[in-house]
């Protein structure tokens, strides 16, 4: 049958009538063209609740790519950074506070924000170069203000890097995430903590850290400072 011709069934008996006629051949009937016309109207015209889905699907793709995006925009943090003279005061200070943990005996430390983060520079400065897509650390600080620390972290992969931020205060004992940042999405209250939980291996090699915070009596989060006191025992 020739595709360029239009075919109209009768809705008396269903025979098929080849346009331009006006009755059936079959059974004699008027052909009702205003019928097939409102019918060929409805079926081109949108289901609003077709329409509904695919908004609802759009709104979603665009709300995921727009997380996506913000994980993988890196961040950057503005803090204070020391000397030479500042990373080996900090590296004096962590190891009295490890050589106290090893005699399991109490003790505390200030440490300077300058400090702590001349350090983080040497340790960032020492990295190996980059090899494909294994993971190189970018950059690491830290951040103190009255009752409140950020630690920062970025990891380069290949082309991507990848940029964390912690919120952190006291409580207790302990200093406990309250929040967190990857790139530039914000995660606070439980989303931070259950991503905290998810990146401790970028603070794999910071071992003397780790073991002193494990053994944390207590932290005075001030200006520019923190000071760290730790229990006896290993």
């Amino acid at each position: 049958m020739d595709d360029n011709v239009l075919m109209m069934r009768c809705t008396h008996c269903g025979e098929m009538n080849r346009l331009p006629v006006v009755h059936c051949k079959k059974c004699g009937a008027r052909l009702d063209f205003e019928s097939a016309e409102q019918k060929m109207k409805d079926a081109a015209a949108p289901d609003p609740l077709d329409q509904l889905r695919l908004a609802i699907k759009l709104a979603v793709a665009f709300v995921l790519l727009l997380l996506v995006l913000l994980m993988l925009w890196p961040a950057q943090m503005l803090r204070t950074i020391g000397d030479e003279m500042d990373a080996k005061r900090y590296r004096l200070k962590g190891e009295l506070l490890i050589e106290a943990l090893n005699r399991e005996l109490p003790a505390s430390q200030v440490i300077e924000e300058k400090e702590i983060n001349a350090h983080l520079r040497e340790i960032v400065a020492a990295q190996p170069a980059a090899s494909g897509f294994t993971a190189r650390l970018e950059d690491a600080g830290a951040r103190f203000f009255p009752g409140r620390a950020e630690a920062f972290v970025s990891i380069a992969r290949g082309p991507l890097t990848f940029s964390t931020m912690f919120y952190l205060r006291p409580k207790g004992s302990d200093l406990v995430v309250t929040g967190a940042k990857a790139g530039h999405l914000p995660l606070p209250g439980f989303l931070g903590k259950l991503y905290a939980h998810t990146q401790t291996g970028l603070f794999r090699q910071f071992k003397n850290e780790s073991r002193i915070v494990r053994h944390l009596d207590g932290a005075v989060v001030e200006t520019e400072s923190i000071e760290l006191l730790v229990k006896g025992g290993n």
